[in-house]
């Protein structure tokens, strides 16, 4: 048994030494409202973090903390050695948080090259740089190519969500927060957004935090997962150990 904890420890402590991001007893809410407890989550570098649970538990509240957009109430925050806990959005986003959010958010005035364009004049991107950006993009999502012409708001609910996360990527980010990307997806997609995210993890420069429901998505695509319930996190670890005991307990609605 000794042996068995002694292991634990060490795996926790290697995690630890490898975050990109780093949260330790962070707390956070709106007003006098306090929504996130003590939560602790640790984003090891070129992995996939899946953050599960049930509709109004504090996943967005997290999401938004990460992100600058939610005072900290307690606790510290991480990202990439440096401490952010007191950064505005703007400089979080330039050390290379990116973030698809739920419903896409993409220019549909927009052309689908204007709107990957806007990412690269943002990122600085010129030249080989950026053709080198766009054909990785491209290769994840050959229809982007065939598409450069449309206008956003055209485009199958599964396609805007391609394009929201092929201008993500432009922006070259260290770790990227997809927000419930396969909602109202159909299969053929969510099996191409799930081959780019193996791709993403085989080029090995980029964590992902996935907040998904379907779970079956998040077990194929993820590498860990932590599950929070009224604001503070109850159960984590290895993807291999989200079972049904513990989906029962706290994702069936």
């Amino acid at each position: 048994m000794d042996t068995i904890i002694e292991n634990e420890m060490k795996a926790e402590t290697n995690l630890d030494s490898q975050a990109l991001l780093g949260i330790s007893n962070f707390s956070a809410g709106y007003d006098a409202s306090l929504i996130l407890k003590n939560v602790d989550m640790v984003v090891p570098r070129n992995q996939v973090v899946a953050l599960l649970g049930r509709n109004g538990v504090g996943k967005t509240t997290l999401l938004n903390s990460i992100l600058g957009l939610v005072p900290s109430s307690g606790g510290s925050m991480t990202f990439d050695g440096r401490a952010v806990d007191l950064m505005a959005p703007d400089q979080r986003a330039r050390l290379g948080i990116g973030y698809v959010p739920q419903g896409r958010d993409i220019f549909p005035g927009l052309s689908v090259w204007e709107n990957l364009n806007v990412s690269l004049r943002v990122s600085g991107a010129i030249k080989d740089e950026a053709e080198g950006r766009l054909s990785e993009v491209y290769e994840l999502f050959p229809v982007l190519k065939d598409m450069l012409k449309r206008k956003g708001g055209v485009l199958s609910g599964g396609q805007q969500q391609q394009l929201a996360i092929g201008r993500a990527l432009l922006l070259n980010p260290k770790l990227l927060i997809l927000d419930e990307p396969t909602e109202g997806i159909q299969p053929s997609i969510i099996d191409q957004i799930e081959d780019a995210i193996y791709a993403i993890k085989k080029k090995g420069n980029m964590s992902i935090i996935l907040v998904e429901q379907y779970l079956d998505f998040a077990k194929n695509a993820s590498d860990r997962f932590y599950i929070l319930e009224r604001g503070s996190i109850v159960q984590e670890g290895s993807i291999d150990k989200l079972d049904d005991d513990l989906i029962a307990r706290y994702l069936t609605v």
